[in-house]
């Protein structure tokens, strides 16, 4: 019997495809499809498998509520861990490629006091050679990188200050950009953020929430630049993600104009918290407790998923991209509270 090579070779990726589903590693249901050459067509798919599981247990602490990961960012090799457990607010610093615990902040001295986190950190920036880490007590502390020097302190602890309750947080072009409690978005000047300043500096803009609700229950937000040098927000009340133009903000700016751009905002069918923005595909956790995901060359949301190899997760309330490949979840519900090291593979079958 004569067996046509075309056929052939569609026979073997259904085997493929069907041995790797039972399996339970690929994630096959957002196959593209793209003409590489004349003489065969390439299917990509991704996979997701837990690279690390850092605990309580894995870290050598008493009990499960001691470790909450909570926000996450990175700077080359370390990634930083907002820790909001049972023995106090916290920011841990962790090798990223092992997941050992390098370092735990809680408290630091500056100008003869001791200072320390006081509320639960909402947001971390990394942003040249500062770190800006913002607590829900009205307080956006700014550190140097790498030594972990303290520098200064935007906002004065009080909710009718010039900070309210900073949810989440981004730095563009010398200005910090942070979502207020009430959806409004306060704006301040890089360049004020000195010693001198501690807990003196001024907004310099404060514009439009644009129909954002106000967040009482403190749902978690996060806003990041994306490619095309826009800032990206999370509106969890309007199940949005809004789009804000940075490039309006100047001295002539009225306070209370909106800076959003409008026929950019995405409405969901889900309630986002925190999205990781990746080449293909970026990754949102929100209300439905899964991770959501978005395919580029589709333009909409494609699947989401629970788990992923080696780990089921419980309420995954935070995603962070290090990369393309890696990406870092926060599940913060239950008996596990563990922060994840997802890794991301994408792999090709040629037909």
């Amino acid at each position: 019997m004569r067996l046509n090579i075309k056929t052939l070779r569609y026979t073997i990726m259904m085997l493929s495809l069907i041995s790797a589903v039972q399996c339970g590693e690929k994630d096959f249901d957002n196959m593209n499809s793209d003409s590489i050459q004349d003489d065969y067509d390439s299917y990509w798919y991704w996979s997701y498998e837990a690279g690390l599981v850092i605990n309580a247990e894995t870290l050598g602490m008493e009990a499960s509520e001691d470790f909450v990961p909570y926000t996450v960012a990175h700077v080359g090799d370390s990634l930083f861990v907002a820790n909001i457990g049972k023995q106090g607010n916290s920011l841990m610093i962790f090798n990223a490629e092992s997941g050992e615990a390098v370092n735990t902040i809680k408290s630091w001295t500056f100008n003869n006091a001791e200072l320390g986190f006081t509320s639960s950190i909402e947001a971390i920036v990394p942003a040249g050679n500062h770190l800006y880490v913002s607590e829900r007590q009205s307080l956006i502390h700014v550190f140097e990188l790498p030594g972990m020097n303290y520098i200064a302190c935007i906002g004065n602890g009080n909710w009718s200050g010039p900070v309210f309750q900073a949810q989440a947080m981004t730095v563009k072009d010398g200005f910090v950009f942070a979502r207020d409690k009430t959806g409004e978005v306060s704006i301040y000047k890089e360049s004020d953020a000195t010693p001198e300043n501690y807990r003196k500096v001024n907004r310099y803009k404060k514009v439009s929430g644009n129909g954002s609700l106000g967040n009482n229950a403190f749902a978690t937000h996060y806003m990041q630049p994306d490619a095309d040098g826009n800032i990206m927000l999370t509106d969890y009340g309007t199940g949005r993600i809004r789009v804000l133009d940075p490039s309006l903000v100047n001295d002539e700016l009225a306070n209370g104009t909106s800076i959003d751009i409008d026929g950019l905002s995405m409405q969901l069918e889900f309630k986002p918290k925190t999205f990781a923005l990746c080449s293909d595909r970026w990754y949102a956790t929100g209300d439905n407790d899964h991770i959501n995901i978005y395919d580029f060359k589709k333009n909409e949301w494609v699947k989401k998923i629970k788990a992923v190899k080696g780990y089921s997760f419980l309420q995954p309330a935070r995603i962070y991209a290090q990369n393309d490949s890696i990406l870092w979840v926060s599940d913060t519900n239950g008996s596990k509270r563990a922060l994840v090291k997802v890794l991301v593979h994408k792999g090709e079958i040629r037909e």
